[in-house]
């Protein structure tokens, strides 16, 4: 929806003209910047308001981090503070404020897993960018879920409080700094920062005008569900310590997988298009002779079907999270490389002879530091989970009515090799959002699906498409190289985007060559090879497939 004269007129010029008033030679003076130390915002602790005007910032002052030094930034405020909007919340954010060219803009960073790490790579990003950058620790310190213990509040700190809480308060810090609000304010995240992106759009919809919500895992319950059904489906009973299906013949499935269906769209480019249209079958690696490195056991192929198919309610049959899709097997990216695709999840590695994610059950759901995974009864406790957590805990609410009523826009993307959350379930969540609001869906959402990209970020394919998201830069800022920038158009001038064009470098650190671009097309439609250089996004055509089955 274009945005009025009057007050595009109004946001342009107000802001600029009074931030302006609080510069001097270009540079916001220090003392202000120490002001915000006394600013009072209700229950919030305003614990350090510093300036940064040397050019250089070290994570080893910062939370959670260590190591990593930030040079040559502009000069800004850094403001740190503690919401404790209840009883037991500690709630940490921060907030930089550039002290010179605020484009109005407020940027807020979403989390990742379940540590309380702030992304301070993206903080650098959004500074540089003149945005006021903002994140949180979601209201604990630490990576493993048993911060919970004692502390059931910060279950709800970390599912969607902190997230509200630290950017309510950064908009306070922001309209003491500068004299002004901000004129448009912004989340970007994936993986757990996608899902808070959802959570936000779904309890808190006047926070952000725009959200980016990458992989977000919105069914959490179910997802973790998930990491307990796989470790059962790939070990025999009575040995959780050696898998049936081990790490090592993940790749040789990939690369049978990519061998049989790369060419599908009319390119051979090592990239699986659209999972769906993939009709590999595992048997096609069965060995002839025994158990060999190069080939899968029979036993083996009846786990990667199970991993295919997902983990189900034995009462119904009823798939209660989609399963792995084909490609995603051993794909490497986006994640710790020596676990690839798979492996990554589908066990402890610090206890090799557990699921994953077995405090979750242990202090989130039971409140049992010995509860016994194997005695889970697949289809009565899945509804007894769900009860107990399922509606503090996800993000599934297709109703978006309110954030797309106050103007609120979203893009949510995921990789279709993704070997984490489950690709299918975007998918399905942004068919229940359509199911609500039917033909105005893509007036306020819209929803990119990632040929060869793995969680968040790397995989064989092309996936340099935001500055707003980590590991995906693109060699061009603009709204077609950019999903960031495209967001802001359709936020600020009512552009809606359409495809974006992803890139493939050589070195993803570097980005000095390009090997291939490709569109990312807007869902439900799928890049095509329509002839042209293989190597360029233009040789491809967005081509809208017959619908799939759900």
């Amino acid at each position: 929806m274009p945005i009025p004269n009057a007050i595009r007129f109004r946001r342009t010029f107000l802001p600029v003209a009074l931030a302006a008033g609080l510069t001097l030679g270009g540079t916001a003076r220090a003392d202000e910047c120490a002001d915000l130390a006394k600013l009072a915002i209700d229950h919030v602790e305003i614990t350090t308001a510093a300036w940064l005007r040397d050019g250089v910032f070290h994570e080893d002052t910062a939370i959670g981090r260590a190591g990593r030094i930030y040079r040559d930034l502009p000069a800004f405020c850094r403001v740190r503070g503690i919401a404790r909007p209840v009883k037991g919340s500690e709630i940490e954010f921060e907030v930089w404020l550039p002290a010179a060219g605020w484009t109005r803009r407020l940027h807020m960073i979403g989390n990742g897993a379940y540590t309380s790490n702030i992304s301070y790579a993206q903080m650098v990003e959004r500074l540089r960018t003149g945005d006021v950058a903002v994140a949180t620790n979601t209201g604990h310190k630490g990576s493993e879920l048993t911060f919970a213990i004692g502390k059931p509040e910060s279950i709800a700190d970390f599912a969607h409080r902190a997230v509200h809480e630290s950017v309510v308060a950064a908009k306070a810090v922001t309209k003491a700094f500068y004299s002004a609000a901000p004129s448009w304010s912004y989340f970007s995240g994936c993986s757990t920062g996608g899902y808070q992106g959802l959570m936000e759009a779904q309890r808190y919809p006047d926070d952000f005008d725009g959200i980016i919500a990458g992989a977000p895992g919105n069914n959490r319950v179910n997802l973790t569900l998930a990491f307990l059904w796989n470790f059962k489906a790939n070990h025999r009973p009575g040995d959780d310590l050696n898998p049936i299906l081990p790490q090592s013949k993940l790749p040789l499935i990939t690369a049978a997988a990519t061998r049989t269906c790369d060419a599908a769209d009319g390119v051979g480019d090592g990239v699986i298009n659209d999972p769906r249209e993939c009709r590999f079958d595992p048997a096609v690696l069965l060995c002839k002779a025994g158990d060999q490195a190069d080939c899968l056991t029979g036993e083996q192929v009846e786990v990667v079907r199970k991993l295919y198919a997902g983990p189900v309610d034995v009462r119904t049959g009823r798939n209660i999270y989609p399963g792995y899709t084909v490609g995603s097997e051993g794909i490497v990216g986006g994640a710790d490389a020596s676990y690839p695709g798979w492996s990554g999840y589908w066990a402890n590695h610090k206890k090799p002879d557990e699921p994953l994610r077995l405090d979750f059950f242990r202090y989130w759901v039971y409140d049992q530091p010995d509860w016994n995974w194997k005695s889970f009864n697949w289809g009565s406790d899945i509804d007894a989970v769900d009860a107990r957590i399922g509606a503090l805990f996800n993000a599934t609410n297709p109703d978006l009515g309110r954030f797309r009523a106050r103007g609120g826009r979203m893009i949510m993307f995921m990789g279709w090799e993704d070997p984490v959350g489950a690709p299918a379930e975007a998918i399905n969540y942004y068919n229940d959002v359509e199911a609500v609001s039917g033909a105005a869906t893509q007036s306020f959402l819209r929803l990119y699906m990632v040929a060869g990209m793995a969680h968040c970020a790397g995989g064989p394919g092309a996936t340099h498409f935001s500055s707003a998201t980590r590991d995906s830069a693109p060699p061009v800022k603009d709204a077609r190289h950019d999903m960031a920038v495209a967001l802001q158009e359709w936020v600020e001038r009512g552009k809606a985007p359409e495809a974006l064009v992803a890139t493939r470098f050589d070195d993803p650190k570097t980005r000095r060559k390009i090997v291939f671009q490709r569109p990312v097309c807007v869902y439900p439609a799928v890049p095509r090879y329509v002839g042209g250089p293989q190597d360029a996004a233009t040789s491809f055509a967005c081509v809208t497939p017959a619908p799939a089955k759900r």
